[in-house]
């Protein structure tokens, strides 16, 4: 009975370690001899028109810089049409957003006078669009000149079908939990890149900054809260190419208080499930292409909670049968009390990298594990308001 509970400790250490370690590794070594063509902008003698998309609620800190960082884009004026859905927005946002207007013929601005939600709002705002090519994107994502054109070109010349934008966060005040999700940004960008160049589609866009061509955009029902995710797998499903562009750079604020990021992450947990739920037949073959990327990716590593919390009970009933275990299952008992002494140190801003990886590791699977409690509850939450802004 004592090997058998090792095992089934072993395996549950297994599902973080194959999706945090080893599939990144193998799609690493994947890519090495395929050969990565530069884009050749000047092969495209006139540029599609192109609507860039997106909602905001209450943005007055950012909104600025966001029309700005778009308007000074090198993609052709005459080309470029920018709407703007605003879900009853209470602060500065109409009024700036109207300066811009004002001076810009290209801007649109839809006011809502009551909350709709990000999802009704974008999907409005589609069926108001009149170009093939659109690109969405979020109040707090400034893009660089050249990411409009890098986005387009894979929808041209490489016959993509959806384009990720290579979003890298900051962090204005360094502080709190920024370090780490830096590092887990580019560590995702890094891995969604090697699959693009793999397979021919990334699992997962970042709604931040993405491009489709209209007639494969789908509307995503009521209830799902990652929308990005769902109108990917739905390109996949229909088998058109997903590819992650490293040159359509942009940058984002990214949260550095714990709580606030833990609160984000349950709901991107529970809108995880529920794409689960309507696209898990897209995990079979299991063994090969997407099916293969999909669950070692993702699945896994929304099953980690679980993994976590069953090889710590395993490792108390493997310490009655093999005496060294007794250290391992202390050790884990210390690792329950490090969520909160992270907490502590990122409110106090002292910084100990290892302590403080491990307590945000552990608590953001904890999120994690709760999103997946409110989806077998049924919970109906649909309702959107971004994070606060650092910038």
């Amino acid at each position: 009975m004592g090997y058998f509970f090792l095992i089934l400790f072993l395996l549950c250490l297994l599902v973080p370690i194959f999706s945090y370690v080893i599939f990144p590794w193998y799609m690493k070594l994947s890519v090495m001899n395929i050969i990565r063509s530069k884009n050749n902008y000047s092969s495209i003698t006139e540029w599609p028109s192109v609507t860039i998309v997106f909602s905001v609620f209450n943005e007055e800190k950012v909104i600025r810089r966001k029309l700005e960082s778009l308007l000074n884009s090198d993609y052709p004026k005459d080309k470029l049409q920018i709407l703007i859905g605003s879900d009853n927005s209470t602060d500065q946002t109409h009024q700036i957003i109207e300066e811009f207007v004002a001076q810009n013929s290209n801007i649109t601005l839809i006011k809502k006078e009551t909350r709709n939600g990000k999802l009704k709002i974008i999907n409005e705002l589609v069926d108001m669009t009149s170009t093939e090519h659109l690109v969405f994107t979020d109040a707090n994502v400034f893009f660089e000149p050249l990411t409009l054109k890098a986005l387009v070109y894979n929808l041209i010349a490489k016959d993509a079908k959806m384009v990720c934008g290579n979003i890298l966060k900051f962090s204005p005040k360094n502080q709190g939990i920024s370090d780490q999700e830096i590092f887990y940004m580019n560590f995702e960008n890094q891995l969604k890149y090697h699959e693009s160049l793999k397979y021919g589609f990334c699992v997962g866009v970042e709604g931040g900054c993405y491009a489709i061509l209209k007639s494969s955009f789908v509307k995503v029902p009521d209830g799902f809260l990652m929308d990005d995710f769902f109108i990917t797998l739905d390109v996949i499903e229909k088998k058109g190419k997903v590819l992650f562009e490293p040159e359509a750079v942009c940058y984002e604020d990214v949260n550095d208080a714990p709580m606030i990021e833990f609160k984000r992450k349950i709901r991107i947990s529970l809108g995880n499930f529920r794409n689960l739920k309507f696209y898990k037949h897209l995990l079979f073959p299991i063994h090969q292409g997407f099916g293969f990327a999909f669950f070692s990716h993702k699945v896994l590593r929304w099953f980690t909670p679980f993994a976590l919390v069953f090889s710590f009970f395993l490792s108390y009933a493997v310490s009655f049968y093999f005496s060294f275990f007794i250290l391992v299952s202390l050790g884990y008992s210390l690792l329950i009390v490090l969520p909160a002494l992270t907490i502590y140190l990122e409110k106090v801003n002292i910084k100990l990298p290892l302590v403080n990886s491990l307590g945000h590791f552990i608590l953001m699977n904890f999120a994690l594990l709760i999103g997946y409690i409110k989806f077998i509850s049924a919970t109906n939450e649909s309702a959107w308001e971004p994070p606060k802004r650092n910038v």
